[in-house]
């Protein structure tokens, strides 16, 4: 379990040392379903500067936002990428 209390509000999971491995979750995505590398850090500097990002879960619907990045077919909610 995450405890988010030890995560900067406004960090991503990948840039805070929570005990969460981001790593593993992102391998099960099939690399066909997954965002291109340059696409997928522009959505993450997207999600880096919104004031809806709380310790690298999105208020506005409750996903890990680089998990919702990194596949292709997904979006932001609020429409910002």
């Amino acid at each position: 379990m995450i405890d988010l209390k030890s995560i900067c509000p406004r960090c991503l999971l990948e840039k805070a040392s929570a005990g969460f491995d981001l790593a593993e979750y992102k391998e099960r995505i099939d690399e066909d379903a997954r965002t291109p590398d340059d696409e997928y850090a522009r959505r993450l500097s997207i999600c880096g500067e919104c004031d809806r990002l709380n310790a690298g879960l999105c208020s506005a619907c409750g996903c890990y936002v680089e998990l919702r990045a990194l596949t292709a077919a997904n979006h932001c909610p609020y429409e910002k990428w």
